[in-house]
């Protein structure tokens, strides 16, 4: 197995219900659904990470690539745990890795795999500015289990 694709190495994860507006013609989750439960996974990593308010974006990033790859079918009433892992750093970018699985009973079933290219951005002059080396420490502390 790929190490993206390892879920022993995610250290966050939330929980996600299924919706009704999730779902597609199909009587399954449409894949730009799958864009919401990434990002859901992301606001709430970078929070519980940098230990921001909930209705925070303690990150200030906007995303610049998204890469996804779909396994199984996520249908109405599965519950979905969304992983999250900050995998590296440039100057402005960081690269996040997401798992989104499946649960049913004690199975932990993969429904997809994906990487998120994130830009730090400044929300105020509109544009990109270099990720602050205090956020970065933070979050390599969180990511090698020394938090």
């Amino acid at each position: 197995m790929a190490k993206e694709n390892d879920v022993s190495l995610f250290k966050h994860k939330i929980s996600l219900k299924v919706r009704f507006s999730d779902l597609d013609a199909m009587r399954h989750v449409n894949n730009a659904a799958y864009l919401s439960y990434l990002e859901e996974g992301r606001i709430a990593y970078f929070n519980s990470v940098l230990k921001a308010p909930k209705n925070s974006l303690a990150f200030g990033a906007v995303v610049a690539r998204v890469e996804i790859d779909y396994l199984n079918p996520i249908e109405l009433g599965d519950d979905v745990e969304i992983l999250t892992r900050v995998v590296s750093f440039g100057n402005k970018s960081s690269v996040v890795n997401h798992a989104i699985m499946i649960r049913r009973g004690d199975a932990s079933i993969p429904a997809a795999f994906a990487v998120t290219k994130l830009v730090s951005f400044d929300y105020k002059s509109k544009k990109t500015v270099p990720i602050p080396e205090n956020i970065k420490e933070i979050i390599m502390k969180f990511e090698a289990g020394d938090e």
